[in-house]
């Protein structure tokens, strides 16, 4: 996400550059935008991964067994373990799969000449469609993952952190007088995590993007004040609305 210009000195502008190096120093997989909608798996190990998404949301993790998940994607036992040591190793290989497509469409949306507020709407925006389009993806992304493994839940951690890099660098230049500290913005982030945690396990998932308004407000007022984030709120009504027309 683009900052402002600054005059105070601070880091320079973020290039696509820039984020390719976040996400790298996260190790996190490299961006896909080629997966079908909704999300369609053409080889095994693809069904397995969809497979494994599937189950976590209506079982959970700890529920989940390898049966379950041989049965919904159509495979044997013998297959599962030619691809997969354990379970765990098949979740972290879906939360790998989960985030390329999030780093993607964070990438595609990404650019150094748009203003900070409008790179945050816009990856907000597109961020929600993601997640619209992956129910089963969403909920074993955000409230599986989290409580599923060490390696599910750095996979998470590191996700999140790249998009709290990207969202800190309001801090660059805020309207604020006060210098704005870092721990705003993971306040701002975690809020709107909660936010969308919420409409997920409420069954509203398909309904995400009506939230950009929401989520535009509570990233970005700690960085522009409430007067100029309720504006960027309001202009993320009126992309709601026009995608309604």
């Amino acid at each position: 996400m683009s900052p402002p210009s600054s005059a105070k000195g601070g880091p320079p502008p973020a290039s696509s550059t820039d984020l390719d190096g976040l996400i790298e120093q996260e190790r996190l997989p490299a961006g896909r935008q080629d997966l079908a909608e909704p999300l369609i798996a053409h080889s095994q190990r693809e069904r397995i991964l969809t497979a494994m998404a599937q189950i976590c949301a209506k079982k959970g993790y700890g529920a989940a067994t390898i049966r379950d998940i041989c049965d919904a994607a159509g495979v044997s036992r013998a297959t599962f373990y030619e691809l997969f040591k354990d379970k765990e190793d098949c979740f972290h290989a879906a939360m790998e799969l989960s985030l390329a497509d999030a780093m993607g469409r964070i990438v595609a949306v990404y650019s150094p000449d748009k203003p900070w507020a409008t790179m945050v709407r816009d990856a907000a925006a597109a961020f929600l469609d993601l997640l619209a389009s992956r129910p089963t993806f969403a909920r074993m992304a955000l409230v599986e993952a989290p409580s599923s493994g060490e390696r599910a839940f750095e996979l998470y951690a590191s996700g999140k952190r790249v998009l709290q890099s990207l969202l800190d660098r309001g801090r660059e230049d805020p309207v604020e007088e006060e210098a704005i500290p870092s721990s705003a913005g993971r306040a701002a982030l975690a809020a709107a995590e909660s936010l969308i945690v919420g409409q997920i396990l409420a069954g509203n998932t398909a309904r995400l993007p009506e939230l950009l308004p929401d989520i535009v407000y509570i990233t970005t007022v700690p960085y522009l004040g409430q007067e100029e984030a309720l504006r960027q709120s309001r202009e993320a009504e009126k992309l709601i609305s026009a995608a309604d027309d």
